[in-house]
């Protein structure tokens, strides 16, 4: 998807999304569902100032920051937010990769979030990560 971000007069020419950051209460949990689970490399390590962990993964055309939070009460959070499906991450695949994304979904244990959704020219799966954030993988037909 291409979007021209530099509307009317304005002075601000954006080239796109760089990262979304999300909070995690387990650092190793998230890498290994982010990395090996979703196969997005780590492409930064890092700790914050106020001692945080911190990593990004590439998720194709965008970064995924992560950072460690034992002590956050997400779950609150997620429920107001996503019940309605307001707040979610969605991945794109191309259809040909249906049946064998969901399997190794099944295979490492996620759970899916109802049943695929048939939107005519695309299908989308909805399910969380470890720490509750709703995913979603959008698979195209075209």
């Amino acid at each position: 998807m291409t979007t021209q971000t530099n509307v009317g007069n304005s002075k601000i020419n954006l080239e796109g999304l760089n990262h979304i950051a999300l909070n995690v209460k387990n650092m190793a949990r998230a890498e290994e569902f982010y990395s090996q689970i979703l196969g997005f490399p780590v492409i930064q390590r890092t700790e914050t100032k106020a001692g945080l962990k911190h990593i990004e993964v590439d998720a194709g055309n965008v970064a995924i920051a992560l950072f460690e939070s034992p002590d956050l009460d997400l779950e609150a959070a997620h429920k107001t937010m996503t019940d309605d499906r307001y707040l979610h991450f969605a991945f794109g695949a191309s259809y040909d990769q249906f049946d064998t994304t969901l399997q190794t979904l099944k295979d490492h244990g996620v759970i899916l979030e109802g049943e695929p959704r048939n939107w005519g020219e695309s299908v989308s799966v909805y399910f969380r990560d470890p720490d509750g954030h709703q995913l979603e993988i959008n698979f195209s037909k075209n």
